[in-house]
């Protein structure tokens, strides 16, 4: 018989008056959307903050690219990465960004196409 140290807290947990139902344990019909991404990364990434030739900040926190538009105050997500993003780099034109991830699978786009980058 297997012992589940955790289970007093996880039956603890339950708000008082829950009924369970069959749409208990399901997803919900929604999705997140990120609208603001915070933090950087640092302690262990060098070079993740750079410009692009529009003047945009480019930085990564997480496993998520942002594209920080000053002028406007809006940011976009590339948001393809699995693990987090540990080195970035931008071509010398400004608008081709590679990045890397912890498990080493690399993606490159232009950070003019705010839907990927």
């Amino acid at each position: 018989m297997a012992i589940y140290p955790a289970k007093g807290q996880i039956l603890g947990s339950i708000p008082t008056g829950f009924k369970e139902t069959r749409a208990s344990g399901q997803a919900p019909n929604a999705f997140l959307e990120l609208k603001w991404a915070h933090g950087f990364r640092s302690w262990d990434t060098r070079g993740n903050l750079k410009y692009t030739a529009s003047g945009d900040v480019v930085f990564t926190t997480a496993g998520v690219g942002v594209v920080y538009n000053k002028l406007q105050n809006k940011q976009s997500f590339f948001t393809l990465h699995g693990e987090d993003i540990v080195s970035m780099a931008i071509h010398p034109d400004g608008d081709i960004i590679a990045t890397g991830q912890m498990a080493g699978k690399g993606l490159v786009g232009p950070a003019s196409n705010k839907r990927n980058f």
